[in-house]
């Protein structure tokens, strides 16, 4: 079985025309087999590192894949370990069909082979009543899936999302996890959607060019006052958590409502 992978930031800098300062330094470890989501407030380079993870951006420092440092000459190589997704990715083909065979078939993969990966998106997901439509006429939530899927059959290390788990609804995100996490695929969920990053293990927030916090999930969201301070939003259940246990009327943080309720209650 394949394994999942994990990236190293060291000392990432990064400019635009060398004066527009993205990154001063931005050091990060995503452990392996850890999902992660990337935060910050608008302008705060979280799209530009994707770009940087997808060649499109020449930068200073180090970018560290699976043990490996990217470099020019290994790029290439490395970018099969990396899909990148970006909001503004356009659709290579009209029907949905042929844009789940399209990147199959650009890789020489057998026809046999194709329809088991076909197939077993089907199980998951249950895309044959959508399979032979066109991409134009589907739901914002079924365009966004067939986006994504399109590149998460290839079967990558991991898979880079700018700001796409917001236009799922929560049926479509658990399904959508649960698939990346049958295939070892470790996703990188660049999000504005606060709310999101409690489908993932870390975070990493961007701020003025450089991580202004990072780590566990859980534990980056219970510093209440440095999230406020970078002008985010907490999770409305990390939020309430908080302010309970300030009146002592629960004792940790609660991630969903039923577990809080059944706390309030006892």
């Amino acid at each position: 079985m394949r394994l999942m992978g994990n990236i190293r930031l060291k000392n990432l800098k990064f400019a635009y025309n060398d004066k527009q300062e993205v990154f001063s330094s931005v050091n990060f470890l995503l452990p392996r087999d850890k999902t992660l989501s990337i935060i910050g407030p608008s302008s705060s380079g979280k799209t530009t590192l994707l770009k940087i993870l997808n060649g499109e951006l020449e930068y200073e420092g180090e970018v560290i894949v699976n043990g490996v440092l990217v470099s020019k000459d290994n790029f290439d190589a490395l970018r099969k370990c990396i899909a990148v997704v970006f909001r503004n990715t356009t659709y290579i083909t009209d029907i949905v069909k042929d844009e789940l065979k399209y990147p199959l078939e650009n890789i020489n993969l057998s026809p046999k082979e194709i329809r088991l990966r076909i197939n077993e998106m089907n199980e998951f997901f249950g895309i044959n009543k959508i399979f032979n439509k066109s991409i134009n006429s589907l739901s914002l939530n079924d365009k966004t899936l067939i986006k994504i899927l399109s590149y998460a059959i290839m079967y990558p290390s991991f898979i880079a999302i700018d700001d796409l788990l917001i236009d799922l609804d929560l049926r479509t995100k658990i399904l959508l996890l649960n698939y990346l996490n049958t295939k070892n695929i470790t996703l990188i969920n660049v999000t504005s959607n606060i709310e999101d990053t409690l489908y993932t293990d870390y975070i990493l927030c961007l701020y003025n060019g450089i991580n202004a916090i990072d780590g566990k999930t859980l534990e980056v969201l219970k510093n209440e006052k440095v999230i406020k301070r970078l002008g985010l939003d907490l999770p409305f259940m990390i939020d309430l958590s908080i302010q309970l246990q300030l009146y002592d009327l629960i004792k940790k943080v609660y991630l969903n409502k039923e577990a809080l309720v059944k706390a309030l209650w006892k």
